[in-house]
């Protein structure tokens, strides 16, 4: 973690890849703090107390409830959640101390941010209610929420002052997420709201940055934000499927640099 975390620190951030991950490990928790198993150990002891988590031999889940009431902010039926997870793992290496970043809603980069945890001192400017909620329990982040509409199925913000709000801001990095990613029909989204200020999100950023998992390539959806060149770089999975890997490579080829979050299985066919 690079500093020594407060007993309270731990037991969020222990909370926070529970809700993430589904399950933590005592060895892997105090390798990644810097702390002792022992600790470690207490910390969950601390957590069960509070009936916030269930021991099991050699970490902790959430409760039943929990797991249940987590899934259900993105749907209780979220369909390809490890490829998501692996996609946003790889995403969040991306992710710097002190970087300023605006950030869409959607699952993916939201997973991205709370794998990028480990970052201090980020400036996080948001559409997501959720991500906002999520994020602003960090004391060292400054998270700013768009002002506008709510879409109460996805908890979003949109409209004339979100799209004004955003552009008033600008970034280092943006993460955003699409529907659809095609080198033809472009970036698309299912979002009947709010095209404007992704749209305007992704003018914002320096470098912008699509997360998508490897069911989204070759997929168009019916509305449709920009140009495959609206992003720098792609994280998606590796794939198998000739089809996609020649949509990949053309996608390459139009100068979005395409980063895979299984990279071994990429060098063991020989592509970079």
């Amino acid at each position: 973690m690079g500093t020594v975390l407060k007993k309270s620190e731990r037991l969020e951030l222990i909370l926070q890849k529970l809700e993430m991950c589904g399950v933590v490990s005592v060895s892997d928790l105090s390798r990644e703090f810097g702390t002792s198993v022992v600790t470690i150990r207490k910390d969950l002891q601390i957590l069960e107390k509070q009936k916030e988590i269930s021991r099991v031999p050699g970490g902790a889940v959430l409760l039943a409830e929990d797991r249940e009431r987590k899934a259900l902010l993105y749907g209780a039926n979220t369909k390809n959640l490890e490829l998501k997870h692996a996609v946003a793992k790889r995403a969040a290496e991306l992710i710097e101390d002190k970087d300023s970043l605006v950030v869409t809603c959607g699952m993916t980069p939201h997973l991205t941010l709370r794998y990028a945890d480990t970052c201090s001192n980020l400036k996080v400017v948001t559409e997501s209610l959720m991500l906002a909620e999520d994020l602003c329990r960090r004391p060292d982040y400054q998270v700013i929420i768009l002002g506008g509409k709510i879409d109460k199925k996805d908890f979003f913000v949109h409209g004339c002052d979100a799209l004004h709000q955003v552009n008033c801001y600008m970034a280092n990095k943006a993460i955003v997420t699409m529907d659809g990613v095609d080198p033809d029909a472009g970036l698309t989204t299912l979002r009947n709201e709010g095209v404007d200020v992704l749209r305007s999100i992704l003018r914002r950023a320096r470098m912008r940055i699509l997360v998508a998992d490897s069911t989204k390539i070759g997929l168009e959806s019916h509305c449709r934000v920009g140009d495959i060149s609206y992003v720098d770089i792609l994280v998606t999975n590796w794939t198998q499927e000739p089809e996609k890997q020649k949509i990949l490579k053309r996608i390459s080829d139009a100068g979005v640099r395409v980063l895979y979050a299984n990279e071994d299985n990429v060098r063991r066919v020989g592509e970079v």
